[in-house]
């Protein structure tokens, strides 16, 4: 006879998918971000990622990046301040974390609008950085300040400049309250086209009238004297009885100007144009030389701010664009990460229901037929489905502890733990693949009575990751061998070791980035590239470390320190359990439990494992709403309730059995493939005696039932 057992992992192969390309469409966001961005541990600051806008803009590669601190990149006085920030960064929080100074390589200092947010990252605090430049921003914003406090002091005339709408109306208004001011005949505000020669009038201001606007243009030399002086910021005295007769000279001679100074405006250290004072004489009085400059100086400063302005007005509309595209961005790629964690709760909810379910039927069977009188090859057939499903059970239960490590809630039970027992059992379960690809799995002698301090699922896990990659990516007719050594320090090393083809110190360097599978995506074996950062984090959880050695073309050696710890004493005689004890145990009358169920596997299990407890009959119903009609009319002792029903939830079929006085007295159980710790503890909160999960432990669960099953009445 031959028996098969098919079990259908479309659901879940599918979800990983989803969840694989969720994980990849954060990467490609992360990559393709024209700003610089990184995540660091918000505990140690270490950098954990970057992306290629950050190692080009800051001039370190990435793996000097992954060597540093996020510290480093700050000048010292800033520490402080950035241990502030970070220590107050709580998980889950987006904020705009202020302007601060970055570091590039080259040593030069950039100021940075810094905008983070913090989440779980494999098992760590950390946060993602987005860092937008804005050194020129903040340098014309300094120039701004200095050039507006130097116009504040200035005399009456500059204020008035400062009130101009352009620079025509601030021409006018110098030239109008510098001739008032100086008393001199006329004033000229040129502005100079120097590709051309030429100056153009901007304004001026004579006896009888005032000429305001671009329009007049004559050559730069020689009325305006020496251009090349004017560049150097010297001024210009023109003596017209020396200049060759022109139309402009012919002007101004008419006007009755004999003499007149020329003061270039120079902004940047660009000749932009000059201030012109004429009078019927010479020299000029050095006051008037002064205001004059000033003047000039205050007028180019205007053109200069003019310019600025716009300049800093475009570059404000651009950095504010900049600012809200990458405002949505990031909050677009936050909705996402956050609907991706809800699709991967959701998935890991569904999951361990949908398949915790059938391997209830699985294992609890299984454990029955253990119970029974078997054949040498039957018990050994029943031992096989055992251990496959319990395997299968810690495969599921591996998922689920990878969202608790992410939420932080990661629990260990530290005991002593066998080492040779825990590769043992490691090493059956690994066998069969093993044989399948041709691989010798040999282990070195080991003292039965070295115990290590663990938590024994949590190591059996680890070692049975490092088993599962010394295989899978091992030669043909490879070798993979485990020993354990005791280097030093009270200390145990269990170390893995391969003949596969080895890796490069730069994979070394990327060996345990989470998803980072190190080119493998396209060798055709599976893994998600999270099972070695999953294991260092449950190693070091442990107050252990993994070390990592490899050579190319020679193979890799894993291995795992743990502290030694004392092996417990043995007992002078093996304890019987409580529901063993309570087998033999017959009621005096009979007792009556209901179960709540709408699978009939679990339905037949239970009745099966209660018909071995004389004196107890068993009411199911495969409805919420059957059963509180079945609770009200029988008064059980004991309900056993499911939290997924057809019609009615778990929870609303508990919270109406607590609600009516027939019913609120009976203990309930609740049975559930639900493992999720938040739906676990809300029950029991709510006054449910138990929650056992699906898959049962037999001998567990019944110890369960005759705990809160009430003794019968005499």
């Amino acid at each position: 006879m031959f028996t098969a057992f098919l079990r259908d992992i479309t659901d879940r192969t599918h979800a990983s998918a989803a969840l694989r390309q969720s994980e990849a469409r954060f990467r490609v966001l992360f990559e393709s971000n024209p700003l610089p961005m990184w995540l660091y541990d918000l505990e140690t600051l270490q950098f954990l990622e970057v992306n290629p806008a950050a190692v080009s803009g800051y001039g370190y590669s990435r793996e000097e990046f992954l060597r540093m601190r996020l510290s480093d990149i700050r000048p010292m006085e800033e520490v402080p301040r950035l241990k502030e920030v970070v220590a107050g960064f709580t998980v889950g929080a987006v904020r705009r974390a202020g302007i601060w100074k970055h570091k590039l390589k080259d040593g030069r200092l950039r100021d940075v609008d810094v905008i983070a947010h913090s989440f779980d990252f494999a098992g760590r605090q950390a946060a993602l950085v987005v860092a937008i430049d804005v050194t020129e921003l903040k340098q014309t914003e300094a120039a701004v300040t200095k050039y507006t406090e130097r116009l504040r002091v200035l005399h009456e005339i500059d204020r008035g400049l400062l009130a101009a709408e352009d620079l025509g109306a601030i021409a006018e208004a110098a030239v109008r309250s510098l001739r008032g001011l100086l008393g001199l005949p006329r004033v000229i505000v040129n502005l100079f086209d120097l590709a051309a020669g030429e100056a153009e009038w901007l304004a001026a201001a004579g006896r009888r009238r005032i000429r305001v606007r671009p329009g007049v243009r004559y050559p730069l030399e020689p009325i305006l004297g020496s251009v090349a002086a004017l560049q150097r910021g010297e001024n210009q005295v023109v003596d017209l009885s020396r200049l060759p007769g022109s139309p402009e000279a012919a002007a101004l001679r008419a006007s009755g100007v004999e003499v007149y100074m020329v003061v270039p405006m120079i902004a940047g250290g660009e000749l932009i144009g000059s201030v012109s004072v004429c009078d019927h004489t010479g020299p000029f009085a050095p006051e008037i030389v002064g205001i004059a400059q000033e003047v000039a100086d205050q007028l180019a400063i205007a053109l200069a701010q003019a310019r600025l302005y716009e300049r800093v007005r475009r570059q404000a509309e651009e950095l504010e664009r900049r600012v809200e595209e990458r405002t949505r961005e990031l909050r677009a790629a936050t909705a996402e990460a956050d609907r991706a964690n809800q699709a991967k709760s959701e998935f890991l909810s569904r999951m361990s229901h949908e398949l915790r379910t059938p391997l209830n039927a699985i294992l609890g069977f299984a454990q029955l037929l253990e119970m029974d009188e078997l054949s040498s090859r039957q018990r050994e057939s029943v031992e096989q489905i055992l251990r496959g499903g319990r395997h299968l059970l810690a495969l599921i239960n591996e998922v689920l502890e990878i969202s608790r490590i992410e939420a932080g809630r990661l629990q260990l039970s530290l005991e002593p733990v066998p080492v040779r027992e825990t590769l043992r059992q490691a090493l059956q379960l690994i066998g069969p693949a093993a044989a399948g690809l041709g691989v010798t799995v040999t282990v070195e002698a080991l003292d039965e009575r070295l115990h290590v301090l663990a938590d024994r699922q949590r190591l059996q896990q680890v070692l049975l990751n490092l088993l599962s990659n010394a295989i899978k990516y091992n030669r043909p007719d490879g070798m993979v061998r485990a020993a354990c050594t005791m280097p030093a320090d009270g200390r145990v090393r269990i170390a893995i070791t391969d003949t596969g083809p080895g890796m490069t110190a730069d994979k070394l360097e990327r060996l345990f980035t989470p998803f980072d599978r190190l080119g493998a995506e396209a060798s055709g074996v599976e893994g998600t590239g999270l099972g070695l950062a999953l294991s260092r984090s449950l190693i070091e959880a442990m107050g252990g470390t993994m070390h990592v050695e490899s050579a190319p073309d020679v193979g890799s050696t894993f291995a795992v320190d743990l502290m030694i710890a004392d092996g417990p004493v043995a007992a002078d005689g093996p304890a019987a359990p409580a529901a063993v004890a309570a087998a033999g145990q017959t009621p005096a009358r009979p007792r009556t439990i209901l179960y709540v169920e709408d699978n009939l596997s679990n339905l037949r299990l239970v009745e099966n494992l209660l018909s071995r407890r004389p004196g107890i009959t068993v009411l199911s119903a495969m409805q919420g709403r059957v059963g509180l009609e079945l609770a009200r009319s029988h008064r059980p002792d004991l309900i056993l309730l499911d939290r997924h029903l057809p019609d009615l939830t778990g929870e609303e079929v508990f919270a109406h059995l607590s609600e009516d006085p027939r019913t609120r007295e009976i203990p309930v159980v609740v049975l559930s493939a639900d493992a999720i710790t938040g739906g676990t503890q809300r029950l029991l909160d709510a006054g449910v005696r138990a929650y056992l999960t699906k898959p049962l432990d037999v001998r567990h669960f019944l110890a369960v039932i005759d705990e809160h099953l009430p003794p019968a009445p005499p």
